[in-house]
């Protein structure tokens, strides 16, 4: 009688066995990052000077500074905003906040930049097709960022530059032989700006360590008369990175971030102007609303970067770069105090509450998560929770 064999499972091969015991473990990895940390909770832990760990609950309005105003007890920092709002330095506008904040690159003289109606300009692709390069005209001051162009736009972006907010990591790029960026910004009486404020990025420490772009923003500003130079003080820079570990319970250097140049320009918009009007900048939900929309990044180079996918490769990247969904959470609950309109789009109703609520943005979340004890024992899966993204609709 011959031998009957049985026949081949093909569903069972070893590769997919392998893939099977793989899923398996990162469903085992994920319940126990969500819902195991030795503690009973997520939330991040923030060492306030004093020396005290608390920790924040999510959502919450919660911080490590004791000098903005908060109280410690049974462990934890309370804010109470109506207190806040009222002794912070941050409301205060006019020319003493000026003089503290910003000076001149030649001379080191404060300066006094006050404005009735301002509008902010970004560089998004959102503005193209608006036509709303009249209403930005129409307002006192007009201010753009970086090398935001306005030849070849002046129908979306309007054509008056009142102040141009640039980043020292972009000066070189922009103007290190590049006559013709020197030209259009500098020098052209129609294309101009009248000052520019020159923000230090990640640095605070300028005065004794001063970067190299300082030297040539020096001889920039004096082959170029026409056009004031000034800069953002180290008193600025540090209080530019207090105000967002008020808002999110962590330090710059915590999230790894760099502060966009559109942080520091509604800072400066905020001292300096007593209503803001901010053109094509999308709010904190915008890309989960608009998923299929694909605005670019930049409106002068619409072939570099879909604004969404820059967005969400950063506010979920926990190793370096910008957070702008997180400052734009931000941004939304400034709007009430410090009289901030959006247009195109038009913010909703929802994004532009201060609350009892803090921040609680894909990468706050993100970085909550990280913080697991099961991380901190196991750094090799920190590692790969960082660089890949893996668990992102799970805080999304």
């Amino acid at each position: 009688m011959a031998t009957r064999w049985l026949p081949r499972n093909r569903c069972l091969t070893p590769h997919r066995f392998l893939l099977f015991a793989l899923c398996y473990s990162v469903a085992c990895l994920v319940c126990m990052t969500l819902f195991f940390d030795g503690e009973g909770s997520t939330q991040v832990k923030v060492r306030s000077k004093s020396g005290t760990t608390v920790r924040p609950s999510r959502g919450s309005d919660r911080g490590s500074d004791s000098n903005n105003g908060m109280s410690a007890k049974a462990g934890r920092l309370h804010v109470n905003w109506r207190q806040e709002r009222t002794k912070d330095l941050f409301l205060r506008k006019g020319p003493d906040l000026a003089l503290e904040d910003y000076q001149t690159l030649i001379g080191n003289k404060s300066v006094k930049f006050q404005c009735n109606q301002c509008a902010i300009v970004t560089s998004s692709g959102q503005l193209l097709g608006t036509g709303a390069g009249r209403q930005i005209d129409s307002n006192d001051c007009v201010i753009r960022m970086n090398n935001a162009p306005t030849k070849g736009f002046e129908s979306d972006v309007g054509s008056r530059t009142t102040v141009r907010v640039i980043g020292h990591v972009n000066l070189r790029r922009i103007f290190a032989n590049h006559p013709e960026a020197q030209e259009e910004f500098l020098v052209n009486a129609s294309t101009r700006t009248d000052k520019i404020f020159m923000h230090w990025s990640f640095l605070t420490d300028i005065d004794r360590d001063p970067p190299q772009e300082y030297a040539l923003a020096l001889q920039l500003a004096k082959a170029y008369r026409n056009v004031s130079f000034n800069m953002f003080t180290p008193q600025k820079m540090v209080y530019a990175e207090k105000l967002f570990q008020h808002e999110t319970g962590l330090s710059r250097s915590q999230a790894k971030t760099w502060l966009s140049t559109g942080w520091y320009t509604i800072l400066l918009a905020i001292d300096s102007c007593k209503q803001i009007n901010v053109f094509g900048m999308i709010y904190e939900d915008y890309c989960t609303e608009y998923p299929n929309k694909k605005i670019p990044y930049h409106y002068y180079n619409p072939s570099f970067k879909t604004e969404c996918q820059y967005y969400h490769v950063s506010e979920v990247r926990l190793t370096s770069g910008h957070l702008f969904i997180t400052e734009k959470a931000i941004f939304g609950r400034w709007a009430n105090i410090h009289n901030i309109h959006f247009h195109y789009p038009r913010w909703p109703a929802r994004s532009l509450r201060l609350g009892s609520q803090g921040v609680l943005t894909p990468f706050i979340q993100r970085y909550q998560i990280s913080q697991n004890r099961f991380f901190s024992k196991l750094p090799y899966w920190k590692l790969i929770f960082h660089f890949s993204g893996l668990f992102y609709p799970l805080v999304h």
